[in-house]
């Protein structure tokens, strides 16, 4: 019970950040957008998913790496806390020393080839200074994930949560106030700050990180070193975990990148202008789909804590408790993205209008709606299987997504133009979800009841239908934030009523059976005077 509420607490914890930053990050792509305009929140994308190549070379898998080791590392241990410290520290020795070399060969990589990059590639010079303020936090953001990764496994995820929350204020703060300064320049420019809010962020928050890190093990591993003779081991089991996946990593966001620059090329191929094909992009990028995965910010914590939870107990050979924890969590999920997607498609008129500024931005949240589920479940059922060392198999399933994604957008968006993104992002999640599904039920048993599909559709059906009467019939009704929040609790509260409502039919108390026959004999009885009988 003590290690539940422990993770109950972190997963609380983890998903109030989350949901603190997501909640800033689509407020400040409105800002962003309102100040760039769509075409320019276009090439910020572009330019960002180059760096997101960059990043991934740079990280390498260290976050998962990080979370592993540590994690065996404390389910493995029987000797006591000094043999547990030392495997700790040599595990963390090898992590650090992993980040940092390859974060300072991605850095390296990008400042000299951010000419070319931007020349080439992104067919936009005014990318290049953007490309090279990025290549200088490369190595800053390695660090920070290594540091995450065993802050996630000792279950004190509050240091992750405050670096994260550090680094989005600053992040936020210092482009803002970037941009108020300095307001020529034109996009180049703009841009360019845009950038450099995300390099400081980037850097005070590792320095913050670090800090948090150092006395972390003076209060917890105080006077203990890294055991000598762990150090090696760990070395080849970090890149035994980590370069697979790394690899994987390098291709699916290769063409992950290859994916995000042909969206405006064949936007241009189908009939659009440059400015035109940035715009749209833009919406999609920039619009859309942060307010679609921005329910991420519940999902994505308790996903995370998933796997060093389930790492930790299959060290220990509890795979009843896996058992367990997998069939809680696919109930859990459902439940969740069948309720955003009804939340979805009933407002996603007002989503677009309010949040996106544009009705375009609300057509591509009501197509996008119906996937969240399948979404969700995907990245919940990719986490207990890398916690269960099947991340082999997690990246071959997104290499194949990858692959996919590049030939579908390369053969449907020059003839349908954006649609034919939609259908590919639909297809290859579905596929995705469905090799992950199919995986899990091979390498353990566990019970589905369609009862988790039919049990929230129904509920979130019967919320939405209500509460639409609800503001029809007592509510004024104005496209606006505060109209929108509204709404979204009514249908949130409603929801769970529904969801609780069989639950609470059950428990409550049933009348006993009384024969008829036998109480009216009785009060004939009482009533009969002894002449009767």
């Amino acid at each position: 019970m003590a290690k539940f509420k422990i993770f109950l607490q972190n997963v609380l914890l983890l998903t109030a950040t989350s949901l603190l930053m997501r909640s800033a990050g689509v407020y400040f792509n409105v800002y962003l957008t309102n100040r760039l305009g769509a075409d320019g929140m276009g090439l910020f994308t572009l330019t960002g998913s180059v760096y997101g190549l960059a990043m991934t070379l740079a990280t390498s898998a260290v976050t998962l790496a990080a979370t592993r080791l540590v994690s065996e590392a404390m389910g493995e241990s029987t000797d006591g806390s000094i043999r547990e410290s030392g495997r700790i520290l040599a595990a963390m020795k090898a992590c650090i020393g992993y980040s940092l070399f390859f974060g300072i060969l991605a850095g390296g990589l990008l400042f000299l080839f951010a000419a070319p990059i931007g020349r080439v590639l992104l067919s936009d010079e005014r990318t290049i200074p953007s490309l090279w303020l990025l290549a200088l936090s490369l190595p800053f953001q390695a660090l920070t994930s290594a540091l995450s990764g065993y802050f996630t496994a000792v279950r004190r995820v509050s240091k992750n949560a405050l670096t994260q929350i550090f680094e989005q204020g600053l992040r936020i703060g210092i482009t803002v106030l970037l941009l108020t300064l300095f307001t020529s320049g034109g996009l180049e420019t703009a841009c360019l700050w845009v950038v450099a809010g995300g390099f400081f962020g980037n850097l005070f928050s590792f320095l913050y990180c670090f800090l948090l890190y150092v006395r972390d093990l003076r209060r917890h591993h105080r006077g203990r070193t890294a055991d000598p003779d762990e150090i090696a081991p760990m070395r080849k089991k970090l890149l035994g975990i980590a370069l697979p996946v790394a690899f994987s990593s390098y291709l699916r966001q290769g063409l992950v990148t290859i994916e995000h620059l042909l969206i405006p090329w064949g936007l241009k191929k189908k009939g659009d202008s440059q400015t035109a094909a940035l715009s749209t992009y833009g919406i999609m990028q920039g619009m859309a789909l942060p307010v679609v995965m921005f329910p991420y910010a519940f999902l994505s914590p308790f996903c995370n804590l998933l796997i060093p939870e389930i790492a930790e107990k299959r060290a220990a050979g509890d795979f009843l408790g896996v058992q367990k924890i997998t069939e809680r969590v696919f109930r859990f999920v459902l439940t969740m993205g069948i309720g955003t997607a009804g939340i979805f498609l009933c407002l996603s008129s007002e989503l677009g209008t309010v949040i996106g500024g544009s009705a375009e931005a609300a057509t591509y949240v009501r197509l996008l709606a119906p996937l969240v589920p399948i979404m969700y479940l995907d990245t919940a059922v990719d986490s207990i299987l890398k916690g269960f060392n099947e991340q082999l198999f997690c990246m071959r399933v997104n290499l194949l997504d990858s692959a996919l994604s590049v030939l579908v957008v390369l053969i449907l968006l020059p003839r349908i133009g954006i649609y034919g993104y939609i259908i590919e992002i639909f297809a290859c999640e579905l596929i995705n979800a469905s090799l992950s599904v199919m995986r899990l039920l091979q390498v353990m048993e566990i019970k589905l009841s369609p009862w988790m599909l039919l049990r929230p559709i129904t509920a979130i059906f019967a919320a939405t239908a209500l509460s639409r009467f609800i503001f029809a019939a007592t509510i004024p009704y104005a496209v606006d934030g505060w109209h929108l929040f509204l709404h979204i609790c009514i249908i949130a509260l409603l929801y769970m009523v529904f969801l609780a409502l069989p639950a609470l039919l059950r428990r409550l108390p049933k009348p006993k059976p009384t024969s008829f026959a036998a109480s009216s004999l009785g009060k004939d009885t009482h009533s009969c005077p002894n002449s009767c009988n």
